[in-house]
């Protein structure tokens, strides 16, 4: 089945319930805000949530939940942030795409590591290898024709050459698997300026694994790239089929590709991972505002108002009023709350020249008229925020869907003009020059020198 975000499918009852009337439901998305159930007639309706991706209901039931707004490149989106992702035991196909960063490695090693463990537990592959000798003690079969040729033509009744077969883990198919695993070591072994919680216990795990890969020779050429088992173009015999997947991701691994988080990839097998765009959308333009605003050396510090950017949003004024003629005691005073906006973009100065909220939501994507104003919830926020940081405008960030893209003017409410900004992600090869425009636009708002105009004035 499948949805958008925030869209609902319907189930019928034969695959949530067993004989015995149990619901039958993943234990990973229990008790997470994933996906969200009701009723209506008997029905079981679900309703995705801000996360995309393959998600199981049970073993009947497989969700495919894609992103509501247009975007052409969530992984891009993903590596540049840093953004979490929420790994499934489910597997999925992804598309490999581009080269291997240390988002996509740690990703690969953890999957490998899974594969490994399952490889292990059912068996290695292995294959007969003809061998062969000559001497005084033959076994095997007796290779008649090199016998009389070396032996019997010279007088030598008590030698013969002779063959036989040995069983052998030496094989492409391992040789592929080992030299997947050497990348990784050396991968999770390198220094790095974060270390990851948990390398030590990955490497060790792999250590013991590659022990058991010890009788399998090295190919530093990769020869074995070239053999058809390896490759899929032949099918792997069928008590084998578990080494497909360690086989394919070892591939991706050493022609250093990455993935797509696309749904609907071939290619490799990986587990399900699921992506809060939400946060990620709210991530990726402050980074980008960050490193657009380090590279042009604007005189400010892109914050995140949920962190180091926010501000107390309660004031105790001295005195207090009294329009009962008695002082009134604050709330704020034990509990100031918290001005928590996406985006505080602060002067070197100590003061405060933007705000901006940044929604992930579709606002007018089904109302007739290609522009529409913003939801009031929004803008509500974002105008109170901007009082408490004393400035007379605020900003809204949404994904563009429709109607014009840039900046626009929204309106004013009393003293504070509204304006939201519609940044398109839906082509990758514009995505650049989207984040460009944006962040002269916001430097034209803040009152920095943007050097050039916005794309979209």
């Amino acid at each position: 089945m499948e949805c958008a975000e925030h869209e609902s499918v319907e189930i019928d009852t034969a695959l949530w319930l067993n004989s015995d009337h149990h619901l039958v439901l993943n234990s990973e998305i229990d008790g997470r805000d994933i996906l969200r159930a009701n009723f209506r007639k008997g029905a079981l309706r679900l309703q995705a949530t801000s996360y995309v991706g393959v998600i199981p209901l049970n073993d009947r039931v497989i969700v495919r939940v894609k992103p509501r707004v247009p975007i052409a490149n969530l992984t891009r989106m993903v590596i540049e942030t840093g953004h979490d992702v929420l790994a499934l035991s489910t597997f999925r196909e992804y598309s490999s795409r581009g080269t291997a960063d240390d988002w996509a490695m740690d990703i690969f090693a953890d999957a490998l590591l899974d594969y490994l463990d399952e490889l292990l537990d059912a068996g290695m592959m292995r294959s007969y290898e003809r061998c062969e000798d000559e001497g005084h003690f033959p076994h095997g079969r007796i290779d008649f024709t090199q016998t009389m040729q070396r032996f019997a033509a010279r007088g030598v009744p008590n030698k013969a050459a002779y063959s036989w077969f040995e069983r052998t883990v030496d094989i492409p198919a391992n040789r592929c698997i080992k030299a997947a695993m050497e990348v990784v070591h050396a991968y999770l072994t390198k220094s790095k300026a974060k270390p990851r919680r948990g390398d030590r216990a990955k490497i060790a795990r792999l250590a013991g694994q590659l022990l058991a890969f010890e009788e399998v020779g090295e190919d530093t050429g990769y020869r074995f790239l070239d053999d058809p088992v390896v490759l899929g173009l032949t099918p792997l015999p069928d008590p084998r089929a578990y080494y497909r997947s360690a086989l394919d991701l070892s591939v991706v691994i050493l022609r250093g590709a990455g993935i797509s988080l696309d749904l609907g990839g071939t290619g490799v097998r990986l587990s399900s991972l699921l992506i809060d765009t939400n946060k990620l959308f709210e991530n990726f333009v402050r980074i980008s505002l960050a490193k657009h605003a380090a590279r042009q050396n604007w005189p400010v510090e892109v914050l995140d108002g949920n962190a180091e950017g926010r501000v107390d949003l309660y004031d105790v004024p001295d005195p207090l009023p009294s329009p009962l003629g008695t002082p009134l005691k604050a709330l704020a005073s034990l509990d100031p709350g918290k001005a928590q906006p996406d985006i505080v973009v602060r002067g070197l100065d100590r003061n405060f020249r933007l705000i901006a909220e940044v929604k992930n939501t579709v606002h007018g994507k089904n109302s007739k008229a290609e522009d529409v104003l913003p939801d009031r919830d929004e803008v509500e926020q974002a105008v109170t925020y901007a009082l408490r940081y004393g400035l007379n405008f605020a900003l809204l960030i949404h994904p563009w869907i429709k109607g014009k893209k840039g900046l626009v003017y929204v309106g004013r409410v009393r003293s504070v003009d509204v304006y939201d900004y519609r940044l398109d992600l839906s082509k990758d090869e514009g995505t650049d020059e989207a984040l460009a425009d944006m962040a002269l636009t916001v430097a034209g708002l803040a009152g920095l020198p943007a050097g050039q105009p916005p794309i979209s004035a």
